[in-house]
C-alpha cells in the first residue's frame, strides 16, 4: 500500500505558477515569499513569526526563520538543522514542527534519509544517513532579545557531534548573543514492515510532523507510524501515547483500508486536536479531526468530512465557545496544486452544532497557520511556493 510520508514533499517541478502565485480574494495577500519548504509556523513576541524551512536538497540545509508580520522581511534565525534529501519521496525533509513555550522552541525533524529505497524493491534503512538526529525532538533556548536579531546562528556539524554526546551546543552570532540546542529525545526511525515480495530487512520509515506541549509533557505527531507520542522534555523518556488506527477505503480503488496520516496537533482545554491527511486514494470528505483526551489518550471525531486536513486552530468566542478555523491541503489530492488548491474553512458553534464557511479556496499547498493575538488576522505557509500568505479576517470575527 502507497503510505503517504508526506506527498506534502513530493517535488513539483513545474506548478504553473503564473496563476498560482495570484491571491484573488480580497480578504488575502502575500507577506513574503522565498521560502524553503515553510513547513510550520508560529507567532512570536509582538512583531514576528517563527517559520520552520524543510530546506534544499543539500543536507543538513533545514533552517528557521523570523519574519515580519507587516513587513515580511525575512531574517534567519538558526542555520543548519538536522535534514536530509528523502530519497524515498524524492524531496528534502528536515525541520517539521515548532512549540513555543517562552524562550523555549521545541522543534520536531521529520524523516530526513533516514531510508533509502531497497535493491528488490520497498525501504530499507539508510546506513549512512546526513544526520544522526532524523526523527528528533530538539530544544532551542533562544536569547531574550531574539525578535531584534541582525545575526544568525549556524548548528555546524562540530556542534551536531556536541550533540551526539548528549551536551548541549551553545551557539554564537556575530552579535555576541548566544542560542542553547539540546537534543530533548531521538526517536525510533524506522520499524521492521514485513510485504509479500519485499526483503526481510523492509522497513516503514517514521516521520515526525508536528509538536504540543500541555502540562509538563510534549506530544509529539508521527505522520508514518499514525500515532502520538508523549515525551517528558526533561528526561527524555518518550512513550506512545496513542495509535490512529486505519478505516475502510470508501472507494472502489486503492487499498482495502486507508491510513491516517495525523500531521498538526493543537492544546484544547483537556484535549489535543490533530489533524488527520488520509493516505491513498485520499478520499475526498473522508479525513477529520480527532479530539484526544489528556488524561487517557482517548480519541474521537471532532470535526468530520474533511479532505486533506493538515492544521487546526481554535479560537475562543462569546459565551466560552470556541470556532475552529481549518487548513486543507488540496481540495483533490490526486490531482495538481493548482488545479485542486487548499482550502481554508471557519467552523462556528451553532444551536445544530458546528457550521463551516469556506474562507480562501485557492491556497497552493498550505501547511501550518498562525494567528496575530492582536488583530486575529491568520498567517499561512505554502510549501510548494515558499510564500506566507495573509487572511485579513473580517471586523467582529
Amino acid at each position: 500500500m502507497k503510505h503517504i510520508r508526506l506527498l506534502l514533499f513530493v517535488p513539483i517541478l513545474s506548478l504553473a505558477l503564473s496563476c498560482a502565485f495570484q491571491i484573488c480574494g480580497q480578504a488575502t495577500s502575500v507577506v513574503t515569499t522565498g521560502l524553503m519548504g515553510p513547513s510550520k509556523i508560529t507567532i512570536a513576541g509582538q512583531t514576528h513569526l517563527l517559520v520552520a524551512e524543510t530546506g534544499t536538497a543539500m543536507p543538513n540545509s533545514s533552517r528557521i526563520s523570523l519574519v515580519n508580520r507587516e513587513t515580511g522581511e525575512r531574517q534567519t534565525l538558526i542555520n543548519n538543522l538536522p535534514s536530509g534529501f528523502n530519497q524515498v519521496e524524492m524531496a528534502p525533509s528536515g525541520i517539521s514542527g515548532l512549540k513555543l513555550s517562552g524562550l523555549k522552541l521545541y522543534v520536531t525533524i521529520g524523516q530526513g534519509d533516514s531510508a533509502i529505497p531497497g535493491p528488490q524493491g520497498g525501504v530499507i534503512a539508510n546506513p549512512l544517513p546526513a544526520t544522526p538526529f532524523n526523527n528528533s525532538v530538539l530544544e532551542l533556548t533562544l536569547p531574550a532579545d531574539y525578535e531584534y536579531l541582525t545575526s544568525d546562528f549556524t548548528l555546524s556539524r562540530r556542534f551536531q557531534r556536541t550533540l551526539t554526546e548528549g551536551a548541549t551546543a551553545v551557539l554564537h552570532n556575530t552579535d555576541g548573543q548566544t542560542l542553547g540546542v539540546r537534543v530533548v529525545a531521538n526517536l525510533p526511525d524506522f520499524r521492521p514492515e514485513t510485504r509479500p515480495g519485499l526483503p526481510p530487512d523492509n522497513v516503514r520509515p517514521a516521520n515526525l510532523y508536528g509538536i504540543e506541549r500541555a502540562g509538563a509533557n510534549l506530544y509529539v505527531v508521527d505522520a508514518s507510524f499514525n500515532q502520538l507520542y508523549r515525551v517528558n522534555p526533561v528526561t527524555g523518556e518518550f512513550a506512545t501515547f496513542t495509535v490512529f488506527p486505519p478505516r475502510p477505503n470508501p472507494l472502489p480503488f486503492g487499498p482495502p483500508v486507508v491510513e491516517a496520516v495525523p500531521d498538526s496537533i493543537r492544546l484544547f482545554g483537556n484535549r489535543l486536536l490533530v489533524t488527520h491527511l488520509s493516505g491513498f486514494p485520499f478520499p475526498q470528505d473522508f479525513t477529520e479531526a480527532r479530539a484526544v483526551n489528556l488524561a487517557t489518550g482517548m480519541h474521537q471525531t471532532f470535526i468530520s468530512g474533511l479532505t486533506s486536513a493538515i492544521d487546526i486552530l481554535p479560537v475562543p468566542v462569546a459565551g466560552g465557545a470556541s470556532s475552529f478555523y481549518v487548513l486543507e491541503f488540496s481540495a483533490n489530492m490526486l490531482a495538481q496544486p493548482t488545479t485542486a488548491p487548499g482550502r481554508l474553512k471557519i467552523f462556528v458553534p451553532g444551536s445544530a452544532g458546528l457550521t463551516s464557511t469556506t474562507l480562501v479556496s485557492d491556497l497552493i499547498s498550505p501547511t501550518s497557520m498562525a494567528r496575530d493575538p492582536e488583530t486575529g488576522d491568520l498567517f499561512i505557509t505554502e510549501i510548494f511556493t515558499g510564500r506566507i500568505i495573509r487572511y485579513d479576517v473580517p471586523e467582529g470575527n
